[in-house]
């Protein structure tokens, strides 16, 4: 059948702009074309042409932008630490898992920790360049023998905490791990994989560091046994003050008798469950995290706090928990520590870059935490000189960036939109048991802030 002259020919855009239209505009481009440069309608159909090209170099812009963003997401979301059903605070498949590439990126991305930039994505972390992602890959699985060594843990329930204490336990320690949840701890570190060959090697204390006489209790009662202490590790910390609804169900879980393996420190007081429990909670908000917390739904929190907005039994708290408690610890233990035989013995002070001075664009948010990382720093920058030369060596480890402390509503938002922090608690574990694994291989470090391995500025 034949096509009369004013029919639509579709070259198969869609547009349904048919050839004669085409050719008429071509006609009248030579039409314009030949006017005067300055011919006022020429100069008004060059505006209109200039116009059309712009808008469609703008949409064909976007348009790319967004199939490279999709095709990054998508990147991302086939690696361990982007996986858009990541569950926070809980640790990511095995080394031996997650090896090779996800992907390349069509937006150059800068390297969390070397800054460098990089397209080429690894499987495992989505923050990582190749070369960085290698290397922290590797470390993920650090390893050394304490077996006759004798440690202490703080605040080793969760998190970092309990994969540091899993790791030396494997390692061989006799380990003490203190928590103000005794009963949640046993039942985490017996559920553990392989925690037939090493529950016999730990001893959960009940301690609530917010009590300077508990903790002083703890230390004396260490002291009176009089057992050599080999390593001490100050990992607990209060970062983000929770309601207290939200510990309904742990502290429903304490409210029965401690099971055997869990004591107390001296005046140690269990929580007692709250009257309405996590039953008065909306269904929603009754499913717990992996500290086993209730979530927080509030719009602001301890992390978004300004100076004029601080509660100031919470500033006190934090001082107690992130300061004065490791202050305590390091002075009346370390007698132990000086007593045991080994050659090297060793505090880390698990600490921030929060706590740091030499940071170009410090924020306003959370001082109180701030000030009192800054005060563990200076206790390290102190005291690390004397006690290397006695033997014991003590440095500063940051975590890196595991947990994402916005109040809730900011966080939802932003892992909407597809954000994930570039570590998980393994990687932060692994950064505080380094110091320890280089001092047994020979190359103990004393008074520096470490930082991804490496020595930061402080």
């Amino acid at each position: 059948m034949g096509v009369g002259s004013g029919a639509a020919v579709d070259s198969g855009s869609g547009s349904g702009i048919g050839q004669d239209e085409l050719d008429a505009f071509h006609r009248t481009v030579g039409r314009l074309r030949a006017l005067p440069v300055d011919d006022p309608v020429r100069l008004r159909a060059e505006q209109v042409a200039a116009s059309f090209a712009r808008d469609g170099r703008l949409r064909r812009r976007k348009e790319r932008d967004a199939q490279a963003s999709a095709a990054d997401a998508a990147a991302m979301a086939a690696t361990s630490t982007g996986a858009v059903d990541r569950r926070e605070d809980a640790p990511l498949v095995p080394v031996d898992e997650a090896v090779g590439d996800a992907g390349i990126y069509r937006k150059p991305r800068g390297c969390y920790i070397c800054k460098s930039s990089y397209r080429q994505v690894d499987s495992f972390y989505h923050r990582l360049c190749p070369r960085c992602a290698a290397d922290n890959r590797s470390r993920r699985a650090l390893s050394t023998d304490l077996s006759g060594r004798r440690a202490l843990v703080t605040g080793g329930r969760v998190k970092i905490g309990f994969q540091l204490a899993l790791m030396m336990l494997r390692d061989g320690v006799e380990l003490l791990v203190t928590s103000r949840f005794p009963h949640d701890t046993v039942r985490r570190f017996q559920e553990a994989p392989g925690s037939e060959k090493w529950l016999d090697r730990l001893t959960v204390v009940a301690v609530d560091l917010r009590d300077p006489r508990q903790v002083l209790g703890l230390c004396e009662e260490l002291r009176q046994e009089g057992e050599p202490l080999d390593i001490l590790v100050n990992n607990a910390a209060q970062t983000v003050r929770r309601p207290v609804e939200s510990y309904a169900l742990l502290a429903a879980g304490e409210y029965d008798a401690l099971p055997e393996g869990a004591r107390r420190a001296p005046g140690f007081t269990p929580m007692r469950m709250l009257q309405s429990g996590a039953a008065s909670l909306p269904v929603a908000l009754r499913e717990a995290d992996e500290a086993g917390l209730l979530p927080d739904p509030s719009p602001e929190n301890s992390w978004s706090a300004r100076l004029g907005d601080l509660d100031p039994a919470e500033v006190l708290e934090t001082q107690l928990v992130n300061a004065l408690a490791p202050a305590l610890l390091c002075d009346r233990l370390l007698p132990l520590l000086l007593a045991s035989p080994n050659p090297r013995r060793y505090v880390v002070n698990v600490t921030a870059v929060e706590g740091r001075f030499a940071v170009r664009n410090k924020m306003a948010g959370h001082p109180h935490t701030n000030m009192a990382k800054a005060a563990l720093n200076m206790l390290t920058r102190t005291s690390a000189a004397e006690l290397a030369e006695q033997g014991v060596h003590m440095c500063a480890v940051d975590t890196g960036w595991i947990t994402d402390e916005n109040p809730a509503p900011k966080k939802a938002r932003m892992a909407g939109a597809g954000f994930r922090t570039p570590l998980d608690i393994v990687d932060g574990a692994a950064r505080v048991y380094d110091p320890i694994v280089r001092g047994e291989a020979g190359d103990p470090v004393s008074g520096v802030f470490l930082k991804d391995y490496r020595e930061a500025a402080w």
